[in-house]
């Protein structure tokens, strides 16, 4: 086998494939004709020394050997890509490309203030934030694809790749429409809304979790009626047409009943507080940040700071 003797633009090839799927989609990527393209696989099979995908009437499927290279070739050219990204903000720190995921609540809170400032900073640069559950951020940290995550680690051995430096506990708030029967009530506690319908986060999320226990701890049973959903828009629909309760991260709540939005909401006076775990900054251990990404985690780390938040 000669491994070492690919090239980038061979690397290139095998990673456009197995994202496309089919040999004339990755050839239009890489702005390559078929032909051409059909030859460069053949070059890279021989110098591998067998096949390392299979065509089929839906495109390519990669085999065992064939996986393999296509992922440690997206790591390398992702290494590359970022080396010239660095180099490249290095002689024009206005220019550069941050992509970060942020679950709900550190997206409103931190990010989006953020974001603001940088663009103020570097109006030409390259910004985009994912705003997806702790779950689906780590698994494409783990990917490659963020320069760093506002969340939770969700696996043990994240913790050998990462580093994470916590931000603090989100509150959790009630929240219903104005009108509500539980509207302006005081003291409310878990057994006073069981019995309505809920818009909750999916189950294994931290709001739900947090739900879960305090309704043990309190000793009343969850609500039997319920429907799961992690769309802040679809729960904000739900609630202001229905008499169902939700319960979301404190900082969104703030947005949504900010005199900047005016939604009718109204937010429930509970008697017991409740709490999610802290969430963190992550970025992936040993791996330095491009000058863009480091000026936006400066920047966000301003906004949790004003906060009371990365204390010490």
């Amino acid at each position: 086998m000669k491994f070492q003797y690919l090239k980038l633009n061979q690397l290139r090839f095998v990673d456009a494939l197995r994202r496309r799927g089919r040999l004339g989609l990755a050839a239009e990527e890489l702005h390559m004709s078929q032909p051409a393209a059909s030859r460069m696989l053949a070059e890279i099979e021989g110098l591998v020394g067998q096949p390392i995908c299979a065509r089929n009437a839906h495109g390519v499927v990669f085999n065992e050997l064939g996986q393999a290279l296509a992922a440690r070739a997206h790591r390398v050219i992702h290494e590359i890509d970022q080396l010239r990204r660095d180099l490249t903000e290095l002689v024009d720190g206005s220019h550069g490309k941050v992509r970060i995921g942020a679950v709900t609540t550190a997206a409103v809170a931190y990010a989006l203030p953020a974001a603001i400032g940088l663009r103020r900073l570097a109006p030409r640069m390259e910004l985009q934030v994912d705003v997806e559950p702790s779950v689906t951020l780590m698994r494409r940290m783990r990917a490659g694809d963020y320069d760093f995550v506002l969340g939770r680690l969700t696996e043990p051995e994240d913790r050998t790749r990462f580093d994470e430096r916590q931000i603090g506990a989100e509150a959790v708030k009630f929240v219903v429409r104005e009108g509500h029967p539980l509207a302006g009530r005081g003291r409310l506690r878990l057994a006073d809304l069981a019995r309505h319908d809920w818009v909750v986060q999916p189950v294994g999320t931290p709001i739900w979790s947090a739900l879960a226990r305090g309704f043990v701890d309190e000793g009343t049973r969850f609500p039997e009626s319920v429907t799961y959903t992690a769309s802040v828009l679809l729960t904000l629909a739900a609630i202001s047409r229905t008499d169902a309760i939700a319960p979301l991260a404190e900082d969104v709540v703030h947005l949504l009943a900010s005199p900047a939005l005016a939604t009718r909401i109204a937010i429930l006076d509970m008697a017991n507080p409740i709490f999610v775990p802290d969430l963190s900054i992550i970025t992936l251990r040993d791996n330095a940040l491009s000058p863009i990404a480091s000026r936006f985690l400066n920047l966000i780390e301003g906004e949790i700071a004003a906060k009371g938040g990365l204390g010490g």
